[in-house]
This record gives C-alpha cells, structure tokens and sequence, in this order.
C-alpha cells in the first residue's frame, strides 16, 4: 500500500513539474510574433538572408504552437499565418498550398478556411501559374460558397470575376473595355493579394 502512495505521489509530482514547466500558448505566440518582427526588420533593413532565416524561424515557432495547443480557437489563425509566411516570405508555394489545405481539412466552417480556398486557387493562378489547377480551386471555392454573406468581404464576387476571365482566356482589361463607363461594376478584391480593382479604372475615367 505505501509502494501504490508513493507512485501516485510521485505521478503527481511529474503531472505537475510538465505542466508548471510548459509554456502557456499566450508566451508562445508572443514569441512567434517577436520573431517574425525580428524578420521584417531584417527585411527592411534590406538584411535578405537574415529575414530569410528569421522568418523561418517564426514559422517553427508557430508551428510548435500548433503542436503543442492542437484545439486552441486560435489554431485555424496560426495555420493562416503559417501558410501567408511561406507564401509572401519565403516564396515557397508548396508549402504554403499545404497549409492552406491542412487549414481547410481541420477547420472547414471557418472564415480562415474560406480565405484558405480562396488562396489555393490564387496560388496556382498567380503565383504557380496553373491556370487548371487554379480553375478547380476556384469552382470548389464557389460551389461552398456561391455568395458573400459578409458585405464587407467580396471574395465569392471576385473569384467569380477571375474565373470567368480565365475560362474566356481574357485579361482584366479585355474586359473593363467591353462593357459601358456607366455600368461598370466595380469589384472589391482584397489589397494583400494585389488584384486590380474595376473602381480603379471608372475612377481614373471620371477624373479626366
């Protein structure tokens, strides 16, 4: 019986020392913040390698995040970050359509995920330069969500606006000339993954 009370004792002890010892997720991600501001000073101080490198340590730090707190609230968040840094930072595209997946597969009924599928597609479109792959992504993209629900957020409109552009092998421009100044519609697609705006160019006519 005192053999049975002094493993329990022990078991308890170990509980304890792993949990006071683990980092709370807050730290971590504090961390993982502190380190990718560390690699865009690098960045702006023109430093190339050394943003290279630090970036790429904020992601393992991210990552470890995930491994660590798997259920947190804040996970699909991390997946997003990760998957932006290996797209925009590192330029490495596999990894970041990897992420963005993962993101989709775990958290399907989020707001990152809606932006994670969006993402895939533009990916493949912009930066992979697969315009079929790109075609799939964005007909998945709009059978899940076929209209915006948020008025603030046009993602639904402009995918349907690039998918019908590429479906017709047009440009952006091609089709701002074929239909009339007075009935142009102006499409709002999201600044961080520099699409031209339709508003732009009825703007720059009303100037003249």
């Amino acid at each position: 019986m005192q053999k049975i009370t002094l493993l329990l004792t022990l078991l308890f002890i170990s509980v304890m020392f792993i949990s006071c010892s683990k980092e709370t997720e807050e730290t971590m991600l504090l961390n993982a913040k502190a380190k990718l501001d560390e690699a865009k000073k690098f960045e702006t101080d023109n430093k190339l390698e050394d943003a290279k490198r630090t970036y790429a340590e904020s992601i393992d730090l991210y990552k470890t995040v995930l491994k660590e707190y798997p259920s947190s609230p804040k996970a699909p968040e991390v997946y997003r970050i990760i998957a932006e840094l290996y797209d925009n930072a590192l330029m490495d595209y596999d990894n970041a359509i990897r992420f963005y997946k993962e993101l989709v597969d775990k958290y399907p009924d989020t707001k990152e995920a809606k932006f994670a599928m969006f993402m895939m597609g533009y990916i493949y479109d912009d930066k992979v330069k697969n315009k079929e792959l790109a075609k799939e992504f964005y007909r998945k993209f709009l059978d899940k969500y076929p209209q915006d629900t948020d008025p603030n957020e046009k993602l639904s409109e402009s995918v349907r606006f690039m998918l019908k552009m590429m479906e017709e092998n047009k440009t952006i421009e091609d089709i701002i000339k074929s239909v009339p100044q007075d009935t142009t519609k102006k499409t709002e697609v999201d600044k961080n993954v520099k699409l031209k705006r339709l508003d732009d160019v009825d703007t720059s006519k009303n100037k003249k």
